[in-house]
């Protein structure tokens, strides 16, 4: 009953989706649909066509539920004479083709339209690179540097207070001297 459950929430309209998130938003474009065909007049095609403009630019729609309105926006409008040239095509913001990388024709078409994309990967790829550099200097600097950090601290540490604790011996074993001295003055004198 679960799965007969899941594989209702995934069709809309006619469409099986792959996810529930995008079932639900063609559920939503549903509802937009149907709340446009209530108020829309198709008898006043310049008012179809603003909000057909609207709807492109604002990319309202992004499912198929949503892109068959637009096609039959489209053919309302053409039936009620609006010139094809002012009825702009509908953008599909996908590829329906696993071959893009070997097709050229589908890159080239691609690079026109982001050009900018390259030029910013390139960019991004340099900045990445010097980025890197930079840290491993950084790594590097404090890994030799003297004075405690991160990296050494502990051994940092360590020597200092090995060196201490030589200091201190070499200080008891002069006081013992000087005492050992001082002592055989002492018996001397007597």
């Amino acid at each position: 009953m679960e799965k007969e459950k899941r594989e209702d929430d995934l069709v809309v309209d006619g469409y099986r989706f792959a996810t529930i998130a995008d079932a639900e938003t063609a559920r939503m474009e549903v509802k937009k649909v149907e709340n446009l065909e209530q108020r829309l007049d198709y008898r006043r095609p310049q008012n179809v066509l603003l909000v057909y403009d609207r709807a492109l630019d604002n990319r309202v729609f992004l499912t198929p539920v949503g892109l068959s309105y637009l096609h039959k926006m489209q053919n309302e409008m053409r039936r009620w004479g609006v010139p094809a040239e002012k009825i702009r095509p509908v953008p599909l913001h996908g590829t329906y083709s696993n071959k893009t990388a070997r097709n050229r024709t589908i890159r080239e078409s691609v690079a026109k339209r982001h050009p900018e994309y390259q030029g910013r990967f390139v960019t991004s790829v340099l900045v990445n690179v010097v980025l890197v550099l930079l840290i491993a200097a950084m790594i590097a600097i404090a890994w030799d540097s003297d004075s405690p950090n991160i990296i050494n601290y502990r051994q940092a540490v360590v020597n200092e207070y090995s060196e201490w604790e030589q200091e201190l011996s070499e200080r008891e074993q002069k006081l013992r001297e000087e005492k050992r001295k001082w002592e055989e003055k002492q018996r001397q004198e007597q």
